[in-house]
């Protein structure tokens, strides 16, 4: 946390890309990649989109709820969403303008909004952090159909792992943005972890006492 503040007060005062990310982005986009490797990435990256997000969400929302699945279904609406809005907040704080041309780079889509932290990193180690959490956890971890899990548990780890060289690729962001969003969506999906883990063990330990204190008094 300390390190993703003090960086956000950096670029906050040095708003402008540094030497390295004009390099960085400009060797990586004089890659010969192939077609079919760009557009996967391309099209990764769509997926978490604000629109296609939001759908994604509320349709995997649904099918949690559907199994009665209440609780990690807590913990995936509410570690995306605040995590989101964290990340926003600090976009908003820093107020990092987007790669431009002037810097003889390609920039293929124009956007007004901030650049550090890059939301799409953070919404990618949210959004696809948590399903693969829980995917690994009970109750999904018992469900009789869990192998139908592993190609969108290969995906998801696909997608984390590249999202940050795609937002390079298309010259939407920088390098700084994309390390301190994906920082910064790890650290509060560390963070959704150590709670959805910390808080049923806290009530159960209540739970105890209270009735070891019954059993007392009677």
């Amino acid at each position: 946390l300390v390190i993703i503040l003090v960086a956000c007060y950096i670029v906050r005062g040095h708003p402008g890309p540094y030497p390295f990310e004009v390099t960085f982005t400009q060797s990586v986009q004089s890659l010969n990649l192939p077609s079919w490797l760009i557009g996967t990435l391309k099209l990764s990256a769509s997926l978490i989109d604000p629109v296609n997000a939001a759908i994604a969400l509320i349709l995997l929302l649904a099918f949690m709820l559907t199994f009665g699945w209440y609780r990690q279904a807590a913990f995936f609406i509410l570690t995306v969403s605040i995590g989101n809005a964290i990340d926003a907040l600090l976009g908003d704080y820093v107020a990092r303008p987007r790669p431009s041309t002037v810097y003889h780079i390609r920039v293929e889509g124009i956007y007004h909004n901030n650049s550090f932290p890059s939301g799409h990193c953070a919404h990618t180690m949210l959004f696809y952090g948590s399903l693969l959490y829980l995917s690994f956890s009970e109750p999904v971890r018992k469900w009789r159909y869990r192998w139908l899990l592993l190609p969108l548990q290969i995906f998801a780890v696909f997608n984390m792992l590249t999202i940050g060289f795609e937002r390079v690729y298309v010259g939407e962001h920088w390098f700084f943005d994309t390390v301190a969003g994906t920082l910064d969506g790890f650290l509060w999906l560390t963070a959704g972890i150590f709670l959805y883990n910390w808080i049923p063990e806290l009530l159960q330990n209540r739970r105890a006492k209270r009735q070891q204190s019954q059993a007392i008094s009677a």
